[in-house]
């Protein structure tokens, strides 16, 4: 096991925030060993009273290590001290910060892969961590790809952060006018469905969903643009129960994707 670099005198010159990003560093590499099984039961002893010293240096609670050496239980036990010390800076943890997952008792991919040949198109959406999401949300309920029109995609490396990785599996088609691009759609067999709160929109469990659609998203501000909307065979919306009546663009395409994924025949 990597000791910590530091002794008391030098840790306690640097600044808190430093201080706790050492650690984070420290924890984060016993971390990783312990996911590939490199751990056994006297490194995680030398670990906790290693741990424990830093910890008495600083005048910070004590770590009480898991009673078994169960790796799934230390794992999990790491994890929350590294969000403790990542917490403790003040600063806000996002996504793509947090460790890698570790996976047990996972479905195989192939038992739920399904062929939709849906899509998503997005009209003119600004943030990038919207356009990520959207992406990872895309690729987990089985969408094919993301149209994009005046939208960031995954060459910007703020998409690719918070897609983590899904933006591999899900193709991106960026295209200069996306009202002409979903019209050549329609002709070769697409049905285009729009989410947007206007008269006419159907609510979304009411749609009749069907393989080759493409479903459009709009703007975080003004929703889908006018000559986008012209485009569109139908309307759908999410109803709401609350005072607010929206909800984050990426959460309603999340909504709607694994509704269309969970009724297509």
């Amino acid at each position: 096991m990597d000791t910590f670099g530091f002794t008391k005198k030098k840790l306690l010159s640097i600044p808190l925030e430093t201080r706790h990003k050492h650690m984070i560093n420290w924890l984060s590499g016993f971390y990783q060993k312990l996911t590939t099984n490199r751990i056994n039961r006297t490194s995680l002893d030398l670990f906790t009273r290693q741990y424990n010293q830093i910890l008495d240096w600083t005048g910070m609670t004590p770590f009480i290590a898991p009673d078994t050496g169960t790796a799934r239980l230390w794992i999990e036990s790491i994890s929350d001290r590294i969000h403790y010390h990542r917490s403790a800076t003040g600063k806000t943890v996002r996504d793509h910060d947090l460790l890698k997952r570790v996976q047990t008792n996972d479905l195989s991919r192939a038992v739920n892969q399904i062929d939709l040949d849906c899509h998503v198109a997005l009209d003119g959406l600004r943030s990038l961590f919207n356009v990520g999401s959207i992406f990872r949300t895309c690729e987990a309920a089985g969408f094919n790809s993301v149209i994009l029109g005046n939208t960031p995609g995954k060459e910007h490396p703020g998409v690719r952060k918070t897609a983590m990785g899904a933006h591999e599996w899900i193709e991106q088609e960026k295209v200069e006018d996306l009202a002409h691009a979903l019209i050549e759609k329609k002709a070769k067999g697409f049905q285009i469905i729009g989410v947007e709160t206007i008269a006419g929109a159907r609510p979304f469990h009411e749609v009749s969903w069907k393989k080759k659609t493409i479903v459009v998203f709009g703007n975080e501000e003004y929703g889908i643009s006018s000559h986008v909307m012209a485009a569109c065979d139908a309307f759908a919306y999410i109803p709401m129960f609350g005072k607010k009546n929206s909800i984050n663009v990426a959460n309603a395409v999340a909504v709607i994707c694994f509704q269309v994924a969970s009724t297509i025949p």
